[in-house]
């Protein structure tokens, strides 16, 4: 069932992409480029009040296509001293790669050169020093598949570097815990981009 939820959702982002892709705008992202953000994470583990907040960063590379899509791989990386209920830590690593879609928005003359973003990643994810189930026991360790689909906001300082104002993304994860396995996740970042030569 989770199979064909992503199947669906791939090809509904896709149709969208492809039918915005036409709009006539002029180019948005041109070169490589790496972003390093602050990123803030409020995590639910789907059972009880036991929202918790993480904090860490993220880096991210994108190569573009065309003048609208790229891909992008992302790596991240929070981390919160108590968990709700276990009482444990958990740090939490994430992999992922998928397309992004971008735009510039005009918004006036003299304002600086500002691009919004959206993408949708697949990959995996990594929990260390925290208390995970596995039958009887628990491990300090487990991995699970992330799906995360976000937008963002950059603004241009010149030619080659860029803040980013925001970045906004919902991740979900399937990593073990005593209910239903699975998480929901929202994070919010901020950061530089620098575009390579």
């Amino acid at each position: 069932m989770t199979r064909a939820i992503y199947g669906v959702l791939f090809y509904v982002l896709s149709a969208v992409c492809a039918f915005a892709a036409r709009i006539p705008v002029p180019d948005a992202e041109q070169g490589v480029q790496v972003s390093v953000n602050y990123l803030y994470e409020g995590s639910h583990p789907t059972f009880g009040p036991s929202w918790f907040g993480m904090d860490g960063g993220s880096a991210d590379v994108l190569y573009p296509f065309t003048r609208h899509f790229g891909a992008v791989a992302e790596f991240s990386g929070t981390h919160t001293g108590t968990v709700p209920l276990s009482g444990d830590g958990l740090t939490l690593l994430t992999y992922t790669a998928g397309p992004r879609f971008s735009t510039n928005l005009h918004l006036g003359r003299e304002t600086r050169k500002t691009t919004a973003f959206g993408q949708v990643l697949f990959g995996g994810a990594h929990g260390a020093d925290g208390a995970f189930p596995e039958g009887t026991a628990l491990s300090s360790t487990a991995n699970s598949i992330a799906f995360s689909v976000g937008a963002g906001l950059h603004v241009g300082l010149n030619r080659r570097v860029s803040l980013r104002l925001i970045q906004a993304e919902y991740l979900y994860t399937r990593l073990p815990n005593l209910f239903d396995n699975y998480q929901n996740s929202y994070r919010i970042g901020a950061g530089v981009v620098v575009r390579l030569p």
